[in-house]
């Protein structure tokens, strides 16, 4: 009998790219060669780039709105675009955080929710309620979410969700080390995990990112200042990595983080009158250090970077609300035509191929 290992390459690749990414990873562990074909970005790729935002939106004057949305950015000369907005899992006013992405996987949290968004399928997931929280979330003698992170554990070949609990006492007070619990996507159940956590992240707002099979979170830790607080996916224990010299008593709301040429970055604002200039930090890869990349600007009515959309081009969001494109090289800005105020942005899915996902 004939099996799908047996079909002509040109069928195989029909019927693989009917797939949802979350079954090709699992296909790619059938034999060598679906690894390769699965990896190959001359045959699983995306004719645009798409990008995952949170837009605030003022409803009627009286109150804000917070939609999710995708941006999809055409390849072609003179380049379209479209955004698609998706229903918010949580409620409309709820200002939900974009907690990392992989594989085509975006992980959003609100108080003790978690859900997951398929870009492929544009369907989110909810995931089992917490193991560790106790209490009403707004009562003094409860428990609340420090952190949430989403990765790929390469070994396992599975999806894992990190959140790092505190719990507080009648007075308000934090009375014991916080608690970690993993839900793996598979089992889709959270287990406790012993692991010390390195600092606490600081605000809803602060800098995150998911890379290579680790999650970066911009967080403090008393007597050090800002430091860069890490998740090992795979080994499941928290890390911590210094951030550049300046930057250990910056204001967070000065600060942004994202991936340029595969190496992650982090944005350092100043104002200098009414115009921003933006200082470009590079993370040597797997040595942890940093060197200054570049600096931009200065800008007039620029809020702060949002992410590298390539190696050129980089996307700013503007005081009032709009996003624009800005080409590193030529200078050239251009103003994208989007509603509303995007508040934080996952980084972009470069080709929304699978030749990224082959890092892991």
């Amino acid at each position: 009998m004939a099996t799908l290992k047996d079909l002509p390459v040109v069928l195989l690749i029909e019927i693989l790219s009917r797939l949802s990414i979350e079954s090709l990873l699992q296909f790619k562990s059938v034999c060598k060669f679906w690894y390769a074909l699965i990896n190959d970005p001359a045959i699983f790729s995306f004719q645009d780039k798409c990008i995952f935002i949170k837009r605030q939106v003022m409803v009627n004057f009286q109150y804000y709105t917070y939609i999710p949305s995708i941006i999809k950015l055409s390849h072609a000369p003179g380049r379209s675009m479209s955004i698609l907005d998706v229903n918010n899992p949580f409620r409309d006013t709820a200002l939900f955080d974009i907690c990392g992405h992989s594989h085509g996987l975006v992980c959003l949290s609100f108080d003790r929710d978690i859900f997951l968004f398929n870009m492929t399928t544009e369907k989110f997931r909810k995931l089992p309620s917490s193991i560790l929280h106790y209490g009403h979330p707004y009562n003094v003698d409860s428990s609340f979410t420090n952190a949430v992170g989403f990765g790929y554990d390469s070994k396992s070949e599975d999806f894992k969700v990190v959140r790092v609990v505190q719990f507080r006492n009648q007075y308000g007070e934090l009375y014991r080390p916080p608690g970690v619990e993993i839900c793996e996507l598979r089992k889709e159940r959270w287990r406790e995990i012993e692991s010390s956590t390195c600092g606490r992240v600081s605000m809803s707002f602060a800098p995150e990112m998911h890379h290579k099979g680790t999650y970066y979170w911009w967080a403090y830790k008393k007597e050090e200042g800002n430091i860069i607080h890490t998740f090992d996916m795979s080994e499941e224990i928290f890390g911590q990595i210094s951030v550049p010299n300046n930057l250990v008593e910056e204001d967070v709301e000065y600060i942004s983080m994202g991936m340029l040429n595969g190496s992650i970055v982090v944005f350092h604002g100043s104002n200098a009158g009414n115009e921003k200039t933006f200082s470009v930090w590079e993370m040597e890869k797997d040595v942890f250090s940093w060197s200054k990349l570049m600096t931009i600007g200065p800008f007039f009515g620029v809020e702060k970077p949002l992410l590298f959309v390539s190696s050129d081009e980089l996307l700013m969001e503007a005081d009032e609300g709009q996003v624009i494109s800005y080409h590193v090289k030529t200078h050239v800005t251009k103003v994208l035509p989007i509603k509303g105020r995007p508040c934080v942005f996952a980084d972009t899915y470069l080709d929304y191929s699978l030749a990224d996902y082959s890092l892991y």
